[in-house]
């Protein structure tokens, strides 16, 4: 059996169901992605510090751990006075 007979053959209420879940699910993906540059803009760092913190967030999406790395730094480095 196809994989596109079998996903046609569902009703359209589950279709729905599949596209809205989906929805939802990329949305808190990015979401959670994009935690470390929200949280270096809402406390107030610099703008090096700002567009650092955006490269590591973006170089995550190959290697996870600058992510992680970006996320730290997020919340140590020190806010502008």
């Amino acid at each position: 059996m196809d994989i596109f007979s079998s996903i046609f053959s569902l009703p359209i209420i589950s279709i729905i169901a599949i596209i809205l879940i989906a929805i939802l699910l990329l949305s808190f993906i990015i979401k959670i992605f994009t935690l470390p540059i929200r949280t270096a803009e809402r406390r107030n760092l610099s703008n090096d510090e700002c567009v650092l913190i955006t490269i590591l967030t973006w170089c995550g999406l190959l290697a996870g751990i600058t992510w992680i790395i970006a996320l730290c730094l997020a919340y140590l480095l020190d806010e502008k006075k």
